[in-house]
């Protein structure tokens, strides 16, 4: 880009090539906004730059967007047509879009300086809505990464077991064994996340299908929170009820079948909820030989 002229310090001329300027018409904008901001910058109204625009007859607002032109737009060819309103929504949007060819409601692919006010306005508008859906996107992927996983520090004290009760042997886990399995499976799905964001970055409109597939992810995390609960909670209970505590108790009640057959309905009732578990495991959907187990 060439060399601008340095611009002159007395007020008086730069209000002549002003004036001037105005009677060239739209492509002299970027003149125009280029002195009154070295006025405004410069302080060379001594700070009653409005009072100076009034003098001159130029409304604030259009001195703005002047100003605005000549700090975003450069003063070439490639713009030279166009009237002030176009240069001014040309000059506010993203600087990396303004040579990039659009697709317009209508059909039709068109780059910026190739547009009507009314198109520039259509495209303003689908940038906007973009850019809102990745802002929107990026917190929410934000958050999901920056959940920290639910560990519980408590030890939990596992009895050791008779050798006779083999179907507990290899059942409980520590507490320490449970996280780790947890947050591998946790570490994966963040993983997933992270490759997600970059995705949707490059993104362009149709924001839905990496919203859903955020939302799943989502849904993901709080389901292995929920499950690793449930299996910690499990292998407690199995702890708890171990059969071999309780055996001298039952022997020593055996007169006493009102409780005894309480007991009974109350195992008969856990039976029943473990099936009902059971029976919601997908485990069907799952290929032999998915599973590893080292």
């Amino acid at each position: 880009m060439q060399e601008i002229e340095t611009l002159s310090d007395n007020l008086t001329q730069l209000t002549t090539e002003i004036k001037t300027y105005q009677n060239i018409g739209g492509q002299a904008i970027f003149e125009i906004g280029r002195r009154l901001k070295w006025v405004k910058e410069h302080d060379l109204a001594h700070g009653e730059f409005g009072k100076w625009l009034e003098d001159i007859h130029l409304d604030r607002k259009v001195a703005n967007k002047m100003m605005k032109i000549s700090s975003e737009v450069s003063n070439d060819s490639t713009y030279s047509h166009l009237g002030m309103n176009a240069l001014y929504l040309v000059a506010t949007m993203p600087e990396e879009e303004r040579e990039k060819p659009q697709n317009l409601s209508s059909g039709e692919v068109k780059k910026p300086d190739e547009m009507t006010v009314r198109e520039l306005r259509e495209v303003k508008a689908q940038l906007k809505v973009r850019d809102e859906q990745i802002s929107s996107k990026d917190k929410t992927i934000e958050s999901l990464l920056n959940r920290q996983p639910e560990v519980i520090e408590k030890e939990v004290e596992v009895e050791k077991i008779p050798d006779d009760y083999d179907f507990l042997k290899g059942k409980v886990e520590t507490t320490e064994s449970i996280n780790e399995r947890y947050a591998s499976e946790n570490a994966e799905l963040r993983e997933a996340l992270k490759k997600r964001q970059e995705a949707m970055k490059n993104m362009t409109f149709d924001a839905e299908p990496m919203q859903n597939e955020a939302r799943e992810l989502e849904q993901q995390i709080a389901s292995l929170h929920q499950v690793k609960r449930l299996d910690e909670k499990l292998n407690n209970f199995i702890n708890e009820i171990s059969a071999t505590k309780y055996a001298n108790d039952f022997s020593t009640l055996v007169s006493k079948k009102e409780t005894l057959y309480h007991v009974k309905s109350s195992i008969l009732a856990v039976k029943q909820l473990l099936n009902d578990i059971e029976e919601s495991l997908p485990l069907n959907e799952i290929i032999e030989g998915e599973i590893n187990n080292d």
